[in-house]
């Protein structure tokens, strides 16, 4: 895992923000390549140390007056290469009201990089009344909360800060460190908190890194299982796929175990399965709706076709149960149900598309039927358009 660590301000002068984040620098530098990048310069000598000591890397990002628009373009750009370069798994950002620390969230989320962000304190309602009208409104409408609401998680010092948060109504996805070491005292604890959160982050957000490599492999081996030998299904190239990737898309599309059967059947060499229930991630606002097609409420009392019409009746109540939850939200899973009901289900073809045209799915039926073609290779002649 490589994981940056931004601060505007890791010198002395910082006080005890840049020594918690000292602690946090080195308790991910053991375990993970990490990266430090400041606006203020290090001396060499603190460069050196860390490098020598630590293996963390510096990088300095230099900032201008924020007020001229050209200057605020060429920072983005700035941290966009550097962001680019390094290529992190993780961005871990630190501080309040500092339009550089939400430039580099923001370029880093651009770049579908799972961003963190630790306010340290600085959301709390003492330091918000500070100037609350001449600075700290202004930014907060500008850019603080804006960088707390998108980021893929906040990670508050304590139990304290994370209530101030929740005042705020900025985030939902808040976790809280244990506390801080003292000097001469373990930092495992400290290390074994963040790291697990940037894997939970890491995993809740497994799509931005999810490549069309590991989608088709998953779909081949779908495919494998259902298609049986009637349609031609080649070995995939499984080079630098990631199978804990292919497992969590597997499971969120509710094909786990055809994937593994799959798996097998094409003689892929996969890992034990990945217990993906039992992995910490955050709630997907977005998730599909798992299960099967047949549990998906329909006006039953829609249909015109005759009760004893059973083949017909329950083809047409698949694809009205498919258009309820339009082509976006169908899992695998169901896509390998309406495949299963073109393929073998024996039923009159003239009277489902009569149905179908009076109860207008027609075209949603034509555009899913082409997908299913590309999907599963379903062949002309199973289908009734």
């Amino acid at each position: 895992m490589r994981i940056i660590h931004y601060i505007s301000d890791f010198t002395r002068a910082a006080g005890p923000q840049a020594s918690a984040v000292r602690l946090m620098l080195l308790s991910t530098a053991k375990v993970a390549e990490t990266h430090l990048v400041t606006a203020v310069p290090l001396a060499e000598d603190s460069v050196n140390f860390l490098a020598e000591q630590s293996g963390i890397t510096v990088h300095h990002l230099q900032f201008k007056d924020a007020c001229n628009p050209l200057n605020v373009l060429s920072a983005l750009a700035h941290i966009s290469a550097m962001l680019k370069e390094l290529h992190p798994d993780v961005v871990h950002v630190h501080g309040s009201w500092d339009w550089h620390a939400a430039a580099v969230e923001r370029m880093a989320r651009r770049q579908r990089i799972v961003t963190l962000v630790s306010p340290h304190r600085g959301l709390s309602q003492e330091l918000i009344s500070i100037d609350l009208w001449s600075k700290k409104l202004p930014k907060l409408i500008v850019f603080q909360a804006w960088m707390v609401r998108q980021c893929t998680a906040v990670i508050a010092v304590s139990d304290k800060e994370r209530e101030d948060i929740l005042a705020l109504g900025l985030k939902k996805r808040i976790e809280v460190l244990p506390p801080l070491p003292k000097e001469n005292e373990s930092i495992e604890a400290l290390r074994t908190a963040l790291m697990t959160i940037y894997r939970k982050a890491l995993d809740s957000t497994y799509g931005r890194e999810l490549t069309q490599k590991e989608r088709n492999v998953v779909l081949m081996a779908v495919r494998s299982v259902i298609a049986d030998d009637d349609v031609e299904t080649e070995k995939p190239d499984i080079q630098g796929v990631s199978y804990r990737r292919m497992f969590f898309y597997a499971y969120d599309e509710d094909v786990m175990e055809m994937f593994v059967a799959g798996c097998r059947k094409m003689q892929l060499p996969v890992p034990p399965p990945l217990n993906v229930a039992s992995v910490p991630r955050y709630r997907n606002l977005k998730a599909k709706s798992l299960g099967t097609l047949r549990d998906v409420p329909a006006q039953t009392k829609a249909l015109r076709l005759p009760v004893e019409k059973t083949s017909e009746r329950d083809a047409v109540m698949l694809i009205a149960k498919a258009k309820v939850l339009t082509m976006q939200c169908l899992t695998l899973r169901h896509y390998t149900e309406l495949y299963e009901m073109f393929r073998n289900s024996d039923f009159d073809e003239d009277m489902v598309a009569a149905e179908l045209k009076r109860m207008r799915l027609l075209r949603f039926t034509r555009k899913m039927q082409r997908h299913l073609a590309e999907m599963f290779g379903l062949k002309q002649g199973y289908d009734i358009l």
